[in-house]
């Protein structure tokens, strides 16, 4: 029988899915409606690119830096398993051109964004962190 070895890394024992900040945060999210999350799609593309790419550099070194790479792709995984989860009919729905998981879906890369912002907190310095969670913070005040 051939032996399989996992190569995890560092552990750090966190488990930045089961926060307070966390869970408020998808509870938020279940809250949205559909011009949030149009907003937050709108919001998500009009980001600087080249600073989305250092932020985005940032996540990855704080996961390699701090043993968290596997505690980042739960977060990513749960907020894309919210876009994909659910029925397809939005309460509160403001046309009939796309279903409710349809603009869920073109939401999910803000949504990965500002849950691992919640998620990473401090661990990511303030303009970092500021350009993956400022989408969502223009779509749940609105």
């Amino acid at each position: 029988m051939r032996e399989v070895r996992r190569v995890l890394g560092r552990r750090t024992g966190a488990n930045l899915l089961d926060t307070e900040e966390m869970a408020a945060f998808f509870d938020r999210l279940d809250r949205l409606n559909e011009a949030q999350l149009l907003g937050l799609r709108a919001a998500w593309t009009a980001i600087d690119r080249s600073a989305h790419q250092q932020a985005w550099a940032a996540v990855r070194a704080v996961g390699i830096a701090e043993g968290l790479t596997g505690e980042i792709d739960r977060v990513r995984a749960k907020a894309v398993a919210w876009a994909e989860r659910g029925s397809n009919l939005s309460v509160y729905s403001l046309s009939d051109d796309k279903t409710w998981r349809e603009i869920k879906l073109e939401a999910v890369e803000a949504i990965v964004d500002a849950a691992l912002a919640v998620a990473l907190g401090s661990r990511l310095d303030a303009a970092q962190r500021d350009v993956l969670i400022g989408p969502w913070l223009n779509a749940a005040e609105a």
